[in-house]
């Protein structure tokens, strides 16, 4: 079907709008150009039935874009925050972004066309595109957006460091509007998980759960967040340094979960998150990690690695090999409750290309017969 904005009754907003309402579950938004007012322009549109919904933009380095797209994007992160906090919300930046795509993945249905999600672009301007329902065109479509993104879901650490930053260059360069070049990529510095002063990687195993709220395979709980807090006791914990590696293990079930890397450092929960979740003033102290295998962390239990099963693989693979990084052969301070244990890089690079070989297989699923 063809949408043009020459036709009211058929424009970019109405379909938009039509697609978003009928949408029960997963909605994607792929544009380079946001609506400068984007708290009063998401009004337009009813999310009411939505679980997630997902934003891919540029925010493009050594450009004014540094500057302003930012706080565009903050808009959009507390609209949601502040009117639809029970949905899941991704912000993904593919900076050679052009095409616009608005897509009903629970629906199979895709806008692809010349808009920008922008009043202009979907009402006033002269854009045209079509909705198609062709789940072969849908997936290659999709396939190929996902996989030329270049920074997966931003969290809102990050944007407000980049508002930071956009604030103290302005300050420093009050002659930017009429030199609009400039001259840094923020987010390569705010969004990297490695650090120039960790040489060598550290490999970690940590448990998630507890006696009293075990992770089991019956419950299926996702753990496929790109970007996940990981907890720590009341003891603050050290040694733990950005760009090492964190292996998830569940207490309870017994299975891997997933693999991160350490983005940052250490921090203390606040007051207003223990009320919400009793259960942090436990474990206070967190880290920023970043999933490398997020499609696993979302059907862990399917697969079912149990860490007991893979130790005794490793052992008899490699007799004379320590599991721990203190030397010894099997993973005790786990089962008597440490909140992690320091593992060899030999073991943790075995576990890690147990979970590789079963992530590749789910990235190489058509787009909708799986969650991105």
């Amino acid at each position: 079907m063809l949408i043009s904005n020459f036709d009211s009754n058929n424009n970019h907003m109405s379909h938009t709008k039509k697609l978003l309402e009928e949408c029960k579950d997963h909605f994607i938004i792929a544009s380079p150009f946001l609506a400068s007012n984007m708290s009063e322009f998401l009004k337009n549109f009813n999310f009411s039935n939505l679980n997630t919904i997902e934003l891919i933009t540029t925010l493009r380095p050594y450009s004014e874009e540094q500057l302003t797209k930012p706080y565009q994007i903050i808009a959009f992160y507390n609209f949601f925050s502040q009117n639809h906090p029970k949905i899941k919300l991704n912000i993904h930046i593919s900076n050679k972004l052009h095409g616009k795509i608005y897509l009903s993945k629970s629906q199979k249905t895709m806008i692809l066309t010349s808009a920008n999600f922008t009043n202009n672009g979907l009402v006033s301007n002269h854009e045209w595109g079509f909705l198609t329902k062709d789940e072969t065109i849908i997936n290659k479509t999709a396939t190929e957006l996902f996989h030329h993104i270049e920074y997966k879901e931003l969290t809102l650490h990050q944007l407000l460091k980049a508002c930071m930053f956009s604030e103290q260059y302005k300050k420093l360069n009050p002659e930017w509007v009429t030199l609009p070049d400039i001259s840094c990529d923020i987010l390569k510095s705010i969004y990297s998980d490695t650090s120039a002063n960790n040489t060598t990687t550290q490999y970690f195993l940590k448990p998630i759960g507890h006696s009293e709220r075990p992770v089991t395979l019956n419950d299926q709980q996702d753990f496929s967040g790109l970007h996940q807090n990981l907890h720590f006791s009341k003891k603050k914990p050290k040694g733990l340094r950005k760009g090492d590696i964190i292996i998830t293990t569940a207490v309870g079930a017994g299975s891997i979960l997933s693999y991160f890397r350490i983005t940052g450092g250490l921090q203390y929960v606040a007051d207003a998150q223990v009320k919400i979740e009793p259960w942090v003033q436990r474990w206070p102290w967190y880290l920023e990690g970043r999933n490398h295998s997020p499609k696993f962390g979302g059907s862990w239990w399917i697969h079912d690695l149990k860490r007991q099963d893979l130790l005794d693989e490793f052992r008899q693979i490699h007799p004379n090999t320590a599991i721990t990084n203190a030397g010894g052969f099997s993973l005790g301070t786990i089962n008597m409750g440490s909140d992690k244990v320091k593992i060899t890089k030999e073991f943790g690079e075995f576990l890690i290309e147990k979970i590789n070989s079963i992530e590749k297989q789910l990235n190489s699923e058509p787009y909708l017969q799986h969650e991105n």
